[in-house]
Order: C-alpha cells, then structure tokens, then sequence
C-alpha cells in the first residue's frame, strides 16, 4: 500500500506581475497617444473639452490587454473582465482588472 496522493497546490495569483503588465501596456499606448495626438493636452482628462466625458482607453481598446495578461496568467483570459465603457486612468484600469482576474484565478485555480 502507497502514499496517498498529494493534492497539488494551485499557483498563486501573480498579483504584481498582474498589475505591472497593466501598467507597462498603459504607458505604451499613452506614448502611442502622444505620437499620434494632435494636441495631445486636448486628448487628457481635465482639459476643459469633450474628451473630459471620454475615457482615455475605451473598452474596445483595452481588450489589447488581455493578450499581455494571458502571457502573464498562462491561460485564456475572456475579453469581459474589460470594464464596459473604458477607462479614465491607469489606476482605475489596474484596480479594476486585479479584482476581475483575482477572481478568475481562483475560478481556474479553486481550493
């Protein structure tokens, strides 16, 4: 008679790697931004014009991510963790999305 089986540990959700890749893809795409803006401070939030009620990602854009995060997380990540309607800041897109795939992880990961 053998050992029981051990029951492998589940990894654990890569929460700074999360957020860093977030991070890094939202400076690369503002960096875009100002390349291609013209003006670019008209484009910011604050500025006093319509781009104030725009977010500065839009959802459609922020699926882009998902790419980057699935690289991270080793696994298919679905385009709705995106918020519906886009992003006003790089704070509120890392909040948002940590909180979405958290939970994810511990759907693909359960205990």
């Amino acid at each position: 008679m053998g050992l029981p089986l051990k029951k492998q540990s589940s990894p654990l959700y890569p929460k700074q790697r999360v957020q860093q890749a977030i991070r890094d893809w939202w400076t690369r795409e503002q960096e875009e931004l100002q390349r291609i803006a013209d003006p670019v401070e008209e484009l910011q939030p604050n500025s006093g014009t319509v781009f104030d009620l725009v977010p500065v990602i839009s959802s459609h854009h922020a699926v882009e991510v998902v790419l980057d995060l699935e690289d991270v997380l080793g696994y298919e990540v679905p385009d709705s963790v995106i918020k519906r309607g886009g992003y006003h800041s790089c704070d509120e897109m890392v909040e948002h999305l940590d909180g979405k795939l958290a939970a994810l992880h511990s759907e693909q990961y359960p205990t």
